[in-house]
Parts: structure tokens; C-alpha cells; sequence
């Protein structure tokens, strides 16, 4: 009787940004270091921070590798080391995923269960609760935990940029993150073009807790800026110029005029750096000047992407049409 050939679990390399995180580690790295897979490995890629976070890491964590940046190179440049060096351990999977983030330890087993059903399946993201940077905000992670009992699609929408489930082919077929976004809207970009090639970016319901803010908490005004300034870039790459002056202005104003926050509470950080309408013209103006500035990158940029994106979704097709 011939024995079953046993299939390795693919690899999944999960990246964890750190920038100045020494507080967040410690609650972060126990929580992915208790994932139930198999087939993982931990990689902190450090954006050339100030505080100790390598030195705890390298004594409490020796399971975990460290990618050290010696500048700070934001979330995409961040990122795309650690996806470079997952790409080099030849990763299926790759999880870019922040510092400040709590998981399910089923996480990775359901995710990548999810993603061998249908090779289109680019991106994966999960049932994230925010915790609005109360460390304590704990209770309604831990209930889910208790209640999570079977693997459901959510309804379509952005998977998190905190904790987003990559197949590593797919950097292959498109690119590597734009690291013309030093933060803010680079995720957006990415699961764009994505969808462009012709991915599906799904969601499935296990949870992962978020502290939210982060760094930028002490940071505010920066964080503004950056916001603004990737929405113009990310709807001048995904739409027209004017689409971009007039989202930013309504990004402005809308927050403005409501007394909300002006960051983009449905997909960013909380934060409210001010509600005067000289400092947000001020941000507004800024995040204009800046993207005319950089307008020839950013359009050759779109352009490389479109032609990326194109050409995985004809291949795509292509594929389809032989297997019929």
C-alpha cells in the first residue's frame, strides 16, 4: 500500500512594522508568536527607531527576525523590505501587519485555507476591531475569540492595512507597494491595483484587535498632511486630477464643517489636529503643492502600474480561457 505524499504547509512570512513601538511589542509579538499554523515565520522590520525596541526584541524574541532600516522609510518603503526579504525565504503568503495588533491564533491557518480555494484571491482581510487607542479596550476582541466558531466572508470592503494577507505572487504580477506614499493610502493603491489585475480582496470574519494611532498619535498635524496628501496622490493615480483637487477639498471641509476629525475616520487612525479652517487650508494647500510637485512621478507611476495590471488580468484571462 502506497503511502499519502505529505503536503507541506505554504509559507507565510508576517512582517511586522515597528517604528518607536517599544510599548506595543510586548503585547503584539506574544500574540503572533501564539498563531496555531504551522508554517510561519516572524520577521520586525524596524524603521531606524530611537527608542529600544531592537534591544527587546533581540532579548525577549530571538524567535523573531529583524530587518533594521537605517532610515525611516514610512509604511510602504517600511514594508517592502520585509516583503523583499519574504519573497527571498520564498513565501506563498506574506502579512503586512503593524505593531499595535492583537490576533485569533487560528488567523493564519483560516486565511490561508480561504486563499487555496481560488487562485484569484490576492488579498485577504480580517474582522478588525479597533480599540480606539485604549489599551484596555480588550473585552470585545476576547468575545469574538470566544464566539468565532466558523470561517464567513464579511462584506466586500478594504482589508485593513493593520493586518492585510497577501499572496506573494501577486507582488510578482504588480509590484511592490508605492512607496510614493510615505503613509497613508498606500493599502488603497495596492488592493486597487489588485483588483485591476483581476484579484478578489475578501474578508473573513476571525478577528484581530487594534490599538490604533500608533506612532503618529503624538504626531497629529504630520498624520493630516500625510492623509491629504495621499488621497489627492491616490485619486490622481485612480481617477483624474480633477477628481483629486475636489476630493481633497471635500476631505477638508466635510470634516471641517461636521466637527469630526480630519483624518479619515472610516479607514485611517482617529486623529483631530485642528477645526480651523486657516490650519486645515494650510494642510489642504500643502498636500496640492506637494502632489503637483511630484505630478510626473505619480503619472509615471500610474502608468507602469496600469501597464502591470493589464497585463496580469490578459494572463489571467488567458488562463481561464485554456481551462475551459
Amino acid at each position: 500500500m502506497l503511502n499519502k505524499q505529505v503536503v507541506p504547509a505554504p509559507l507565510v512570512c508576517v512582517i511586522v512594522l515597528n517604528y518607536n513601538g517599544i510599548y506595543h511589542l510586548d503585547y503584539c509579538l506574544p500574540s503572533l508568536l501564539a498563531t496555531d499554523y504551522a508554517n510561519y515565520k516572524l520577521l520586525l522590520v524596524d524603521n531606524a527607531s530611537s527608542d529600544a525596541s531592537l534591544g527587546l526584541v533581540e532579548d525577549k524574541y530571538p524567535g523573531v527576525s529583524i530587518v533594521a532600516s537605517r532610515k525611516n522609510l514610512g509604511w510602504s518603503g517600511g514594508n517592502n523590505l520585509g516583503i523583499a526579504k519574504a519573497l527571498e525565504l520564498g513565501a506563498k503568503y506574506v502579512v503586512l501587519a503593524n505593531n499595535d495588533i492583537k490576533v485569533d491564533s487560528r488567523w493564519l491557518r483560516e486565511a490561508v485555507a480561504t486563499a487555496e480555494t481560488n487562485p484569484r484571491i490576492g488579498i485577504i482581510g480580517f474582522d478588525v476591531l479597533e480599540a480606539d487607542g485604549n489599551i484596555e479596550n480588550v473585552a470585545d476582541f476576547v468575545a469574538a475569540q470566544r464566539a468565532w466558531s466558523e470561517v464567513r466572508f464579511l462584506p466586500a470592503g478594504n482589508a485593513g492595512g493593520m493586518a492585510m494577507f497577501v499572496r506573494a505572487a501577486l507582488f510578482g504580477e504588480i509590484g511592490l507597494i508605492d512607496d510614493g506614499y510615505f503613509a497613508y493610502g498606500e493599502e488603497n493603491d495596492f488592493q486597487l491595483r489588485s483588483e485591476k489585475a483581476g484579484c478578489q480582496t475578501v474578508l473573513i470574519n476571525v478577528p484581530v484587535w487594534h490599538y490604533g494611532q500608533g506612532s503618529f498619535k503624538q504626531v497629529p498635524m504630520r498624520a493630516a498632511m500625510l492623509q491629504i496628501r495621499g488621497k489627492i496622490r491616490l485619486l490622481i493615480k485612480h481617477g483624474s486630477m480633477f477628481a483629486a483637487l475636489r476630493g481633497g477639498f471635500r476631505h477638508v471641509f466635510r470634516r471641517l464643517l461636521r466637527s469630526t476629525p480630519l483624518a479619515d475616520t472610516a479607514v485611517e487612525h482617529r486623529l483631530k489636529p485642528s477645526n480651523n479652517l486657516l490650519i486645515n487650508l494650510g494642510l489642504f494647500l500643502h498636500g496640492v503643492l506637494w502632489n503637483l510637485w511630484f505630478l510626473p512621478t505619480t503619472l509615471l507611476r500610474r502608468q507602469q502600474d496600469n501597464r502591470l495590471a493589464r497585463l496580469a488580468r490578459q494572463r489571467w484571462d488567458a488562463n481561464d480561457s485554456n481551462a475551459q
